[in-house]
C-alpha cells in the first residue's frame, strides 16, 4: 500500500508540473512552426498555441465601456472556470455572422476608346475602334466575341493594363473622374497565373494578403476568410493547391476560384477577369458565373470577357458589349441583345 501511495503521488507531482503555465509557455520561435509529427499536414491558423496570461479585465464603476483599465492580477476563479469550460461562453450574435459586407462598387464608363497596337494586326494597327460603354455597381458587364476580336485588349485599356508600346486614344471615367484608378481599388485576374501549390487554399490567401494589406494579424485573418467565403471556397480551404510534381491538386474551376479569392483579398471596387470560364466544363462553368453574380450582388462592379456562353450563363449577364474585328456591333441589356438584328 506505501508504494502504491507514494507512486500516485509521484504521479500527481509530476502532472501538475506538467499542466503549470510556465512549463506550457513556448519558445520566441513558435510562430509559423509546424506541430512535431505534423510535416505532412498544411499550416493553420489554429497552430498557435492558447496563451494563459495572468491579466484581468476589469471595468470601472461610472467609466464609459470604451475605457477598460488592464491590471496585473492572478487568474480569479470565475476567469479560471470559463477556460475550463465549467461556465457557459457568451453568446454570439447572429447577425455577425450571417451578415454580408456590402462593396462600395465604381461606375465605369469609355467613351470614344481607340487602341492601336504596331505589328498586331496584318491590315491595320487599330485592334479596338471607337468602342463606348459602362459598367455600373452591382452588375456583370461581359465582353463577347470570337477569337481575336479584341476582347482582352479591351478590357485591358479600360482598367489601364496595357503595354507602354500601345497607343489609348478615347476616355475612361471612373465614378465621373477621368483618373487612372489607384492601386488596390481594383482587381485585374489574368487568363493564366501561377499558385503556389505546396501551400493550402487558406495559407496562399494568406501569404498574399501579408504582401499587399496593411494592418494587424487579425484583420488579415479576417479578410481572407471574407474571400474565402464570397468564392465558396469553404470545403477546399483546408486542401492544398498542388498542380506540380504529379502532386494531384485542387480541379480547374476550384483554381479558377482561388486566382480571383486572391484579386478579392484587396477588397477592390471593380474587378477585371479575363477569360472567368477559361478551360471550364459546362457545369464548373455555371457554378463559377453563380459565384460572381453572388459576388456582384454585394455592390461590386465585375468586367470580364467571354469567348462563348450557354443559355443558362449567358442569361445571368446584366449588360453585355458584342465585339468584332474591334468594332463594337452592340452595347446594352442583356435581353436587348437577342431582339436586335446584327
Amino acid at each position: 500500500m506505501e508504494e502504491i501511495q507514494s507512486q500516485s503521488e509521484n504521479y500527481r507531482s509530476s502532472s501538475s508540473s506538467a499542466s503549470s503555465p510556465a512549463s506550457r509557455v513556448p519558445s520566441s520561435n513558435f510562430f509559423y512552426l509546424r506541430k512535431p509529427g505534423a510535416l505532412r499536414q498544411p499550416i493553420s491558423f489554429e497552430d498557435s498555441p492558447e496563451w494563459e496570461t495572468d491579466a484581468d479585465v476589469r471595468m470601472e464603476e461610472g467609466v464609459d465601456q470604451d475605457s477598460i483599465n488592464m491590471a496585473t492580477t492572478p487568474a480569479s476563479p470565475s476567469l479560471s472556470k470559463l477556460n475550463s469550460g465549467s461556465l457557459p461562453s457568451p453568446p454570439i450574435p447572429e447577425t455577425a455572422s450571417s451578415s454580408v459586407r456590402k462593396i462600395a462598387g465604381a461606375c465605369v464608363v469609355w467613351k470614344d476608346l481607340t487602341v492601336t497596337i504596331k505589328g498586331k494586326r496584318k491590315y491595320s494597327d487599330k485592334v479596338i475602334k471607337s468602342s463606348s460603354g459602362l459598367a455600373l455597381p452591382g452588375t456583370m458587364t461581359v465582353i463577347m466575341g470570337p477569337a481575336r476580336s479584341g476582347k482582352s485588349t479591351l478590357l485591358r485599356a479600360i482598367a489601364g493594363r496595357l503595354h507602354h508600346s500601345a497607343k489609348v486614344y478615347g476616355e475612361v471615367f471612373v465614378n465621373g473622374t477621368k483618373s487612372p484608378m489607384p492601386y488596390g481599388s481594383y482587381g485585374f485576374v489574368e487568363r493564366e497565373t501561377t499558385l503556389i501549390g505546396a501551400l493550402t487554399v487558406r495559407e496562399f490567401l494568406y501569404y498574399s494578403a501579408l504582401l499587399q494589406l496593411p494592418g494587424f494579424f487579425c484583420q488579415k485573418k479576417n479578410v481572407v476568410e471574407d474571400a474565402i467565403h464570397a468564392m465558396s471556397l469553404t470545403d477546399y480551404a483546408n486542401k492544398l493547391i498542388g498542380g506540380h510534381c504529379f502532386m494531384k491538386g485542387l480541379p480547374r474551376g476550384e483554381r479558377r476560384r482561388v486566382n480571383i479569392a486572391r484579386e478579392l483579398v484587396m477588397r477592390p471596387h471593380v474587378l477585371f477577369i479575363d477569360e472567368p470560364l477559361y478551360h471550364l466544363d459546362s457545369v464548373s462553368a455555371l457554378l463559377m458565373m453563380v459565384t460572381l453574380k453572388k459576388l456582384a450582388s454585394t455592390g461590386c462592379t465585375l468586367i470580364f470577357t467571354l469567348y462563348q456562353s450557354s443559355t443558362e450563363v449567358f442569361g445571368l449577364f446584366d449588360r453585355i458589349c458584342l465585339l468584332s474585328n474591334g468594332n463594337t456591333l452592340f452595347f446594352g441589356e442583356t435581353l436587348a441583345c437577342l431582339q436586335v438584328r446584327l
